[in-house]
This record gives structure tokens, C-alpha cells and sequence, in this order.
């Protein structure tokens, strides 16, 4: 019994990343539907591994035949073909592998199963590829840019359930870019149904999962002028704000994510202010990145809203009343990066308005502004730069610069590599000479004046001047 239990453990040994090669070398010979789906399954067993992607672009032959297999009159070489595109699609960052899957015959022909009413199990799969390659940005462009976007959206209208969910989570990623979200809302009536469809579900439906899906989805495509003026006309801005209150991350991180997109939108800052969209982001501020995984990204749609909002006088004001510049000065001290650069960005906006300035400066925001200027982050030295131009234009201001080293930071920062971030900091180094300058000059007028006084006492005061022979003569 021994020698069998052996065999019978082997032949239910796990597939590992020691046997990829011999996976790869399988499928790259495979002519028979079996043999092709054998091979594709083991391929899947290792989808989480992150070589695989790259292991597959390398090969060079999977990938055409990925393509053919999708094709297949085989429903289930068919199905599985699809679901290796979605695992390898979801699984590549830097490899190239979802861009290479995604040409444009690959997406025509997955767009077009949304018309498949008969094999649902296929529609399935398909909306679960969009749902997948959805989340890389040049696929996505591909996608909105061949108008694919409306072939899925049959996905998500659709009356299996796994179809709807996969189409929904599908278009909420491909509107996660100004870009795609512009263009998949060009149209007043594909507004509408948008707007309409989405909210049907926010407000009925029994599943979470559904619900902050679709709040996601009209958060990422309210970056969409037109979908946020059709927010506010149609009235949904109050559903937006309830659920933005909840106390279920799940439900308040899309919605305030959708409030803060909406202060893009110019015509509506008032708007938004006057439903407390500022004391609604002062609250988020507070929750650090130490806080629970649902809501480490709290201050970073918080530093997103008060950016938007704060982009007219009269807001930022406003703005300097209701605490949001502790907000942001305290953001700009997280351990978190991508909070870090949010909140140099609100800075920099924040900075515009004096009073705002002085208060920022009271708060200590020049060492962790400094500290991201010097940090070599592309993302990060634009903003804090920008934030330090505004906020030293004041003598005061330029006085607490330089105690905190700011001189220093200039110098690192006109040898980036970002022309705009070099001219920045030379106009900053200018205009702090300037004023030192135009301090010496306004020190040496009163000397003078001191000493014109002084000699008038004394009656020694020659109003012409002393003359020296040559004048004389």
C-alpha cells in the first residue's frame, strides 16, 4: 500500500513555478483542443505567481495562441482561453502582457459575446476579462478609444447576475482616467442612462458588493464634466452626501471619492460647500494611515476634495475657517507618499490666500514640504515646489524659509531633471535675493536718515553736500 499511497501522492502534487517552462513548452505545441485545455489549467494554478506575465511575453507564442484559442468553436477551450487573458491581464503591471492580449481583433471579438445571449457561462467569462485588463491604463485607452465601452455595457445591463457584477466593476476601471471618463461621456442620453442605471442600483439593490461597485463607477466618472452636471441636475448630489456620512468605508470612501471629483467641476463648488463637502473632508483628514485597510485612503480623497475645492479666492478662505489647513498641514506629515503629494498639491492651492499662508507657516508646513522638495519623487518635488513658491511671498514667510533651510533645498532642486521644477526654484532663490536685497536697501536708507537727523542737531548738515575741489572749481 505504501508504493501506491506514493503515486497517488505524486499525481496530486501541486503545480509550482519549478514546472512553468514544461507548461509553456505544452501549450506552445499544442494542436488538440485537450492538450490546449490540459495545459491552459495549469497554467491558471499558477496566475497569482507575478513571473508568469513576463515568462509568457517571453515565450513569445503564447500569446497568438491565446488569441486563437478565444476564438474557438470549442465552448470550453473557448472559456478557458478567456480566463487565462484575465488572470495574465490582471496580474501584469510592468511585463506588457495584458497590452500585448489586447489588440483590437481580441477586443471587437470579446465585445461582441455581449451578444451571445444563449451561452451565458461565455458572456460570463468576457466580462470578467473586461473587469480584469480594465485596471491597466493603456488597455482601458484601447477600449474607450474603439468604443468598446458601449459593446460592455450590454455587460452590465445584462440579467445574470456574475455578468452584471463583472460589467460594472469593468466600467468603474475603464473611467478610472479623466481621459476615458471624458470620452465614455460624450452624450447627453448615454448620460442619462448612466446616471439612471447606476443610482437604480446605489439605492435598491441588497448587495454591498453592487452597491459601492456602482458608487466607485460614478465616482471615477464623475472627473467627467458633463456626468457631474447631470449629478447635480438630476438632484442625486444629497444621495451622494448620505451615503458619503455612512459610517461603512465601503460606502463613504466612493462617495466622498465622487464629491471630490465633482469640485473639478467649477459650477459646483458653492454648491458642494453649502452640503459641508470641507467638513466632510476635515473628518476624513483625521483617520491616519495607521487605520484600518478600508480606510488608509480616507486623507487621500481628503486632500483630493480640498484641492478641488479650493481653487477661487473666496474658497480658500473659507477654507482657512473650517480647519483645512491643519488638515492639510497634518497630511503632509503621513508616512504615506501618495498622501504626501495630495496634500502638496491642496497646499499649493490653499498657499494661494495670504491668511492661509501665514496660518500654514504657524503650523510648521515648511520642514515636510522641504523634505519633498529634496525627496527626487517626479510626483512629489512639482507640488511641494510649487506649495513653497506660493507660500514664501511674504517677508515673514521668506524669513521662517530660510531658518528652515529652504536656501539649501533650492540649490537640490535646480539640478532635477524637471525643467518646470529647476525654473521654480530659481525664481524662489531670485525672489528671496530680491528681498534681501530690498531689506539692505530700506536698512541703509534709514541709517542714512538717522544720520542726516544727527548732523542737523549739531547744525554740521550741509545741504549741498560735501564739494570736493573739482566740484568747487
Amino acid at each position: 500500500m505504501g508504493i501506491f499511497s506514493c503515486f497517488a501522492c505524486c499525481r496530486k502534487r501541486k503545480t509550482s513555478v519549478d514546472d512553468l517552462p514544461d507548461i509553456l513548452q505544452k501549450l506552445a505545441i499544442a494542436k488538440k483542443p485537450k492538450d490546449a485545455k490540459k495545459s491552459l489549467k495549469l497554467l491558471l494554478a499558477l496566475g497569482d505567481e507575478a513571473i508568469v506575465p513576463a515568462a509568457v511575453m517571453r515565450s513569445g507564442k503564447i500569446v497568438p495562441k491565446l488569441h486563437t484559442w478565444a476564438q474557438s468553436r470549442d465552448g470550453e477551450l473557448r472559456r478557458t482561453a478567456l480566463i487565462c487573458a484575465a488572470t495574465l491581464s490582471q496580474a501584469s503591471e510592468s511585463s506588457g502582457c495584458a497590452e500585448a492580449l489586447a489588440t483590437s481583433d481580441f477586443l471587437m471579438s470579446c465585445g461582441a459575446i455581449a451578444k451571445m445571449k444563449k451561452d451565458k457561462r461565455l458572456a460570463r467569462v468576457a466580462a470578467r476579462y473586461f473587469a480584469a485588463a480594465g485596471g491597466n491604463q493603456n488597455v482601458r485607452v484601447k477600449i474607450v478609444d474603439a468604443n468598446i465601452h458601449d459593446q460592455v455595457w450590454s455587460f452590465v445591463k445584462s440579467k445574470d447576475a456574475e455578468t452584471m457584477k463583472f460589467g460594472i466593476l469593468a466600467y468603474g476601471k475603464f473611467a478610472d482616467d479623466a481621459y476615458c471618463a471624458k470620452q465614455m461621456c460624450q452624450e447627453n442620453l448615454t448620460v442619462d442612462d448612466l446616471v439612471k442605471f447606476f443610482f437604480a442600483r446605489i439605492t435598491k439593490t441588497d448587495d454591498t458588493d453592487v452597491e459601492n461597485w456602482c458608487l466607485m463607477a460614478v465616482a471615477r466618472l464623475a472627473q467627467a464634466p458633463l456626468f457631474s452636471d447631470k449629478l447635480a441636475k438630476m438632484d442625486k448630489l444629497p444621495i451622494i452626501f448620505a451615503k458619503a456620512h455612512d459610517s461603512i468605508a465601503g460606502r463613504k470612501l466612493p462617495a466622498a471619492l465622487c464629491v471630490a471629483n465633482c469640485a473639478a467641476n467649477k459650477t459646483l463648488r458653492v454648491r458642494l460647500v453649502k452640503h459641508r463637502a470641507y467638513q466632510l473632508f476635515v473628518d476624513m483628514s483625521k483617520v491616519g494611515s495607521h487605520a484600518r485597510r478600508d480606510m488608509q485612503d480616507y486623507q487621500r480623497v481628503a486632500a483630493l476634495g480640498f484641492r478641488n475645492l479650493s481653487s477661487n479666492f473666496h474658497l480658500r478662505a473659507l477654507a482657512g475657517r473650517v480647519g483645512a489647513v491643519e488638515a492639510v498641514v497634518r497630511m503632509l506629515r503621513s508616512r504615506d507618499q501618495d498622501i504626501r503629494r495630495y496634500a502638496a498639491k491642496a497646499a499649493s492651492e490653499l498657499s494661494l490666500h495670504e491668511e492661509n499662508g501665514k496660518k500654514m507657516v504657524d503650523f510648521g508646513v515648511f520642514p515636510p514640504l522641504i523634505a519633498l522638495a529634496k525627496s527626487g519623487d517626479k510626483y512629489c518635488e512639482d507640488e511641494a515646489v510649487t506649495a513653497l513658491a506660493n507660500l514664501a511671498l511674504t517677508e515673514d514667510n521668506q524669513a521662517e524659509f530660510q531658518k528652515e533651510g529652504g536656501m539649501e533645498a533650492m540649490e537640490v532642486m535646480a539640478l532635477s531633471r524637471n525643467p518646470k521644477v529647476v525654473k521654480i526654484a530659481k525664481r524662489l532663490t531670485m525672489r528671496v535675493r530680491m528681498t534681501k536685497l530690498r531689506t539692505a536697501a530700506r536698512f541703509a536708507g534709514k541709517m542714512a536718515a538717522v544720520q542726516k537727523e544727527e548732523l542737523m542737531k549739531k547744525g554740521e548738515w550741509n545741504e549741498d553736500g560735501d564739494k570736493d575741489e573739482f566740484s568747487r572749481a
